[in-house]
């Protein structure tokens, strides 16, 4: 195991801190994961990192360097490209008109060595099984275009929705990454429901929400 980075070490407070504070409420989320993806810290060999995903990934309201994907890539030296757009999903259609396959065609596009994809709210009111189809197309053409591309799936992080009604899709999205050989991230909900760490909107993370979803990803990923 290499040594903790700077981000992680201060974010592991930041979680404890969470996990206390979501024990007092009477709430818990359970999170597994293992540690099986590392960063390479130099410029000349960064790892070119591609994220799909929806208005939590691109910090929506926030600076998008604040956002969670920028925050874990500079930690860990990753060339970071991140593709997440408000309002998509595997079917929904973001702020760009789009759904995730115009994500998907960017990172196939860019070349990544490291494919983050989550699961999105924002499919929620579509069938199930229509969202899990649209998942394991956009997963086999990630694989089928991008073969020695590590593909790494999460749950949908979401202030408002609840585990209930996020579980059938998270479940079919881990289905097909695993499917793949992928990695699958059982991220919970880090920020849902704590003190200063959701907007007014009920809905999007504050900085230091963005910083307690960055901290669980690294300990996820591995330090």
């Amino acid at each position: 195991m290499l040594a903790r980075r700077p981000l992680a070490t201060a974010a592991t407070a930041l979680t404890a801190a969470l996990v206390a504070l979501s024990a007092l409420s009477g709430c818990a989320s359970a999170n597994s994961g293992a540690g099986l993806v590392t960063g390479r810290t130099t410029t000349a060999s960064a790892t070119r990192v591609a994220v799909i995903g929806d208005s939590i990934e691109s910090g929506l309201g926030l600076e998008p360097e604040e956002a969670w994907p920028a925050l874990v890539a500079a930690d860990r030296g990753w060339r970071l490209d991140n593709l997440s757009v408000p309002g998509a999903g595997f079917v929904a259609q973001g702020s760009n008109g789009a759904d995730f396959s115009a994500q998907v065609d960017t990172a196939i596009a860019s070349d990544a060595e490291l494919v983050l994809i989550g699961a999105s709210d924002n499919d929620l009111g579509t069938d199930v099984s229509e969202v899990a189809a649209a998942m394991e197309k956009q997963v086999a053409r990630l694989h089928s275009s991008l073969p020695d591309a590590h593909i790494v799936g999460f749950n949908a992080l979401s202030g408002e929705a609840g585990d209930d009604e996020l579980a059938p899709f998270d479940d079919a999205l881990q289905k097909a990454v695993e499917g793949v050989g992928g990695t699958w991230l059982d991220l919970g909900q880090p920020y849902r429901d704590g003190a200063g760490l959701v907007q007014d909107d009920g809905e999007h993370p504050t900085l230091p929400g963005q910083q307690a979803i960055a901290a669980v990803v690294e300990t996820r990923l591995g330090a």
